[in-house]
């Protein structure tokens, strides 16, 4: 999938990670990697970039961005870290974090799978 094809996701992306998503597509492009992004979102305060199949390759550069992101703004681009309010987390610079706190920790997943009873 080309470079502008993947950039349908940017618009999923909040607006200050855009051009982390746009550098990451040409970064991927400059070397030589193809892949065909599926999903792209933000989530517990960072990006999440998924691709339709395994990429050793392009495994690094994906990391590096979602990384850059636990470091930006969400909202702006500028320097930013994870906050948290009523239970959502986001990436916020001092500016965009007003009533928001710093988290004790990383958010925490939980599964609680039930499985049906054999009758």
């Amino acid at each position: 999938m080309s470079q502008e094809e993947n950039l349908r996701w940017e618009s999923c992306l909040p607006i200050g990670w855009q051009p982390l998503f746009r550098q990451l597509l040409s970064d991927l492009e400059s070397a030589g990697i193809a892949v065909r992004v599926t999903q792209a979102k933000e989530k517990f305060g960072e990006l999440r970039v998924y691709i339709d199949r395994p990429d050793q390759a392009a495994a690094p550069l994906i990391a590096a961005a979602e990384q850059r992101s636990t470091r930006m703004c969400q909202d702006c681009g500028a320097a930013g870290e994870l906050m948290v309010r009523n239970h959502l987390f986001a990436t916020l610079c001092a500016e965009h974090g007003a009533g928001f706190t710093k988290p004790l920790g990383r958010p925490m997943i939980s599964l609680n799978l039930r499985y049906p009873k054999d009758d």
